[in-house]
């Protein structure tokens, strides 16, 4: 009896700490256990649930534009609502990187490609706290 009771506590636990896959739309990916999800638009928006990180995702058309043409885009987007964004920077990929901050002092780091002919932006506030957690889930991302 207690070795099932064992086994049902550890199923359990393995459960819990499962991911659920979420549809967001251009995309799927699958969330870890203690975030929630959502979608706004072309972006899934993936939240810890203590508020302590959170995961952006945008798949969308690139429509012909750059990824330098997304990258200041979205950087001078950023700047409406952040107190500092660094200039893009272009990566030995083509990819462009940037960080933003906020004026309590949270750090975002931003991601930017063109590739297939989609635009693909990720963000990422509290990497020094989820950071693994997030570079798993982003590894789940199956486009449509």
């Amino acid at each position: 009896m207690k070795r099932s009771a064992v086994l049902a506590a550890v199923l359990a636990l393995a459960i819990a700490s499962a991911a659920f896959a979420y549809d967001f739309g251009a995309f799927t990916m699958d969330v870890a256990s203690g975030w929630s999800a959502s979608v706004n638009g072309p972006t899934g928006i993936v939240m810890k649930d203590d508020k302590t990180a959170s995961l952006s995702v945008t798949i969308t058309p690139a429509e012909g534009n750059t990824a330098k043409t997304f990258a200041e885009a979205f950087a001078a987007e950023f700047g409406k609502s952040f107190a500092k964004v660094s200039t893009p920077e272009a990566d030995s990929d083509g990819s462009y990187s940037w960080e933003m901050t906020t004026a309590a002092g949270v750090e975002s780091h931003a991601m930017l490609a063109v590739e297939d002919g989609k635009c693909k932006l990720v963000v990422m506030t509290g990497l020094e706290t989820a950071g693994g957690e997030m570079a798993s889930m982003l590894e789940t991302i199956k486009e449509k």
